[in-house]
């Protein structure tokens, strides 16, 4: 009986092994046709096709060759034909050599030397096209990543009132975050006292009522709603301004 098992088991084992390689083959013909569309596609001008080739030339895989410097070529092309996703990735690129995708490799600065300044311009107006540059790179929203940039420093420095204004950009024209994010990043992850408190319920108030600003507000004073309903007003007034020089994408979203 044990010999019969065991017997199974390498059978078992053999078979599994046939499928894994019949599904790699498999995936493996579906990411060069893939490819070779995207060659096709980009050959005529097609800008979503550059730019996701462009990411496939910089990733590399079975099916294609890593090639920094015609992947960027692509972007380059596609950006400054104004196409949000190729600005969007080429900006964090020029960032940090992070291109934002899934399983990405990233670039060192003797392959792509870093341009922040650029990069950072690139995601500003990348953002004045869409609201996430979909679909190359999904769930992202250009405007509240140049805040969390600005909030966060690093390469560019710290920038508070940058990283506030794109984040009354980012919720004026696109609808994000949503209110438990901002109460989160601004009340409950740090010390909830009264300058996050106002500060927090400014940017709620750019939002539809939610339990979250009501909630919020029940625990402030009037004194405190109103200085935060004043620097809500003041933060709508710059992100209006700032209009004029990065306009709000197609169809924002209004309040």
């Amino acid at each position: 009986m044990s010999l019969i098992g065991g017997t199974g088991c390498i059978t078992a084992s053999i078979v599994n092994s046939v499928q894994q390689k019949n599904a790699e083959r498999a995936n493996a013909e579906m990411q060069r046709k893939r490819i070779e569309g995207y060659k096709v596609a980009a050959s005529r001008g097609d800008l979503e096709a550059m730019t996701q080739l462009g990411m496939e030339y910089i990733n590399g895989s079975p099916s294609l060759e890593r090639d920094i410097s015609t992947g960027i070529t692509l972007l380059e092309q596609a950006a400054a034909k104004q196409y949000s996703p190729a600005e969007y990735g080429l900006g964090w690129l020029l960032l940090n050599g992070s291109n934002r995708q899934v399983n990405a490799r990233p670039l060192r600065a003797e392959q792509l030397p870093l341009d922040p300044l650029r990069g950072v311009e690139l995601l500003k107006r990348s953002s004045t096209r869409s609201c996430s540059p979909s679909p190359v790179f999904f769930n992202r929203f250009s405007a509240f990543d140049v805040s969390e940039i600005y909030r966060n420093g690093g390469i560019i420095g710290q920038d508070i009132q940058q990283a506030d204004l794109w984040l009354a950009r980012s919720i004026l024209d696109c609808g994000y975050p949503f209110d438990a994010a901002i109460r989160y990043k601004f009340e409950i992850s740090k010390t909830p006292d009264t300058a996050a408190k106002i500060k927090t319920l400014s940017f709620l108030l750019m939002q539809p009522v939610s339990d979250t600003l009501t909630k919020l507000q029940a625990s402030m004073s009037q004194a405190d709603i109103q200085a935060a309903q004043e620097r809500m007003a003041l933060l709508r007034q710059a992100a209006i301004e700032s209009r004029q020089q990065y306009p709000a994408p197609p169809n924002p979203r209004q309040r």
